[in-house]
């Protein structure tokens, strides 16, 4: 960008859009149904694999079929367009194959985790209006619990079996034996995919307006809302990244460890890879621990995770000495990694010949999970990317529609294909997060404080609820504090809260908690004295931690994200 004194806007300069080559700029979004997108990608490669599922390869002939096939079956079972199915089930063949089928019937997922209680499984099907709950047979019980008093009136069940061979499907049944007892109400795959023969596995006409899922989330307000995300969204996404061409090329492999109940699981673990002819290597429960074992196992060149997941792979001992120079994309979203993690990552793959650095992106369910990306050589430290073509990103003045030139901190929004259809039910949340603006763009207002620099390079700062407001109206990041203590040699991890103000009326000030590396041999006393130091050389005074607090452990929500708000709860007067 030239120098200048004038302001600049990055809503009108784009500056990231240099990083791309000029066929990206202002790329018509595919107007079609994401299945069809998906064809459309590997026609001539039907060949080629698109799933592996312990060992059973499967290709994308054997995927399309598989997909029009559930789409006739769900044709036979009822399904009609604008139902609302509800699915609670970890990734599976089947699962994906659902996914596609019910879009292209015009029906929407409504995916919930497994995890939940029968209570919170039934508020979702009861928010939805369900007619079918499609589960695993390992959840029935649960969701046999959550579907009393609902409008449920079929429950389809799957095993994890379904796609296994012979051998291992056989061996797993008998290891697994299903106990439960069923409702006259269940179908049970086999029988539901053969009910479906002879009725039309034809695409509803495209409808731009049509939700392919439903995911939920807490948005910038925390309360939970269900999310629906159109084809478009799916479609642009995998579209844009398309534009990393030196990364992504057909045939990869993609290690698939998230779940299929967030957006950023479906839209970079599943539609995007299949989109770019890839295959995924579907991982149904990863045990952290043997994340090192697979990645030597499948080789995959991408990867889509939470930072936790690639700290672990740096700290695993079955990867030292290791070649990894098949790694292209392990690919760091869903939470901030801090400075110093970020370095441990980077120099444990520059160690093991692994050509980029870890890859890292930002976005929202809001926006189908991804507005940024910094992969290949397109990266640099403590960013969270270049906006992808086609998504704009500039930062506003919080709560407004004042933007701010570059440079300036300020709320990050996003504008662009892959945003929301909207809250399910919820106008008025929908209304508090996409705003249209004077400039006609639907604009996203993230919650989240950033700022860009003159490249187009994204640096997020923190949520604005996360911010720590002092009794003297500063504000502090705890990104801030994280990206020093995170750098001392003996910190395996640390995450910063806000804690009550015991000198003032009203405020809160920062507590940092540590974990400490397992080979660390110096007494607490004395890391807490160098990381007061360290502190006091990088940061104002007013940022300064009240107290340091030693854990085994960060705590984690069920998708991989510190968990600061159990985190904030344990704070006792004594930390500080």
């Amino acid at each position: 960008m030239p120098v200048t004194n004038e302001p600049v806007y990055a809503s009108q300069a784009q500056p990231w859009m240099a990083f791309y080559d000029p066929k990206y700029r202002n790329m018509p979004v595919p107007d079609c149904t994401a299945f069809e997108y998906v064809c459309r990608q590997n026609k001539g490669h039907l060949a080629d694999i698109a799933l592996n599922y312990y060992g059973v390869n499967i290709s994308y002939a054997t995927l399309i079929v598989n997909v029009k096939k559930t789409a006739a079956a769900l044709r036979a079972a009822g399904v009609r367009k604008g139902d609302i199915m509800t699915a609670v089930s970890v990734m599976t063949p089947e699962l994906i194959y659902l996914f596609y089928a019910s879009d292209m019937v015009g029906a929407t997922l409504n995916l919930v985790d497994p995890r939940y209680s029968p209570e919170g499984i039934h508020e979702y099907i009861e928010e939805a209006g369900s007619r079918m709950l499609i589960c695993m047979n390992l959840f029935y019980d649960k969701c046999h619990q959550a579907t009393r008093r609902t409008t449920v009136e079929k429950v389809l069940v799957f095993s994890p079996a379904e796609s296994l061979g012979g051998a291992m499907k056989l061996a797993y049944t008998a290891a697994n034996p299903d106990r439960n007892r069923y409702a006259s109400n269940v179908m049970f795959w086999k029988q539901f995919m053969a009910a479906g023969k002879g009725a039309s596995t034809a695409s509803e006409p495209f409808d731009p307006n049509h939700s392919c899922v439903m995911v939920h989330t807490g948005g910038t307000t925390g309360s939970p809302k269900g999310v629906l995300l159109g084809d478009t969204s799916f479609n642009a996404l995998a579209q844009q990244f398309a534009a990393y061409e030196v990364v992504f090329q057909r045939q990869q492999k993609l290690l698939n460890v998230m779940p299929p109940f967030i957006a950023y699981g479906y839209a970079c673990g599943v539609h995007l890879p299949l989109s770019l002819g890839i295959t995924v290597v579907i991982i149904p429960n990863l045990d952290p621990a043997e994340l090192g074992k697979l990645v030597l196992k499948h080789k995959p060149a991408h990867m889509f995770g939470v930072p936790a997941h690639y700290q672990v792979l740096a700290a695993d001992p079955k990867l030292k000495k290791k070649d990894l120079s098949f790694v292209l994309n392990f690919a760091c979203g869903g939470d901030a990694i801090s400075l110093g993690a970020e370095k441990t990552v980077n120099d444990f793959l520059a160690s093991h010949n692994a050509p980029y650095a870890l890859a890292k992106g930002y976005g929202m369910t809001e926006v189908c999970s991804a507005a940024t990306a910094a992969a290949g050589t397109r990266n640099k430290p403590g960013t969270v990317g270049l906006p992808l073509p086609g998504t704009i990103v500039s930062i506003f003045e919080p709560g407004t529609e004042t933007e701010l030139p570059i440079g300036e901190r300020g709320e990050i929004c996003i504008s662009g294909p892959c945003v929301m259809q909207g809250y399910y039910k919820k106008p008025e949340e929908t209304a508090i997060i996409l705003r249209k603006h004077a400039d006609g763009r639907v604009w996203v207002h993230s919650g989240d404080i950033g700022y860009m620099d003159s490249e187009g390079y994204v640096f997020l700062d923190s949520r604005i609820k996360r911010i720590i407001i002092r009794h003297d109206g500063f504000k502090i990041f705890p990104s801030m504090i994280e990206n020093v203590i995170s750098k001392h040699p003996a910190v395996a991890g640390c995450s910063v809260v806000g804690c009550t103000d015991k000198d003032h009326v009203q405020g809160r000030l920062p507590l940092a908690y540590i974990v400490l590396k397992g080979n660390c041999d110096k007494k607490k006393k004395q890391i807490v004295r160098e990381l007061r130091a360290m502190c006091a050389d990088d940061l104002p005074e007013y940022v300064l931690p009240v107290g340091y607090k030693f854990i085994d452990k960060l705590p984690l929500t069920p998708v991989g994200k510190v968990d600061y708000l159990a985190l904030e709860a344990q704070v006792t007067p004594q930390d500080y």
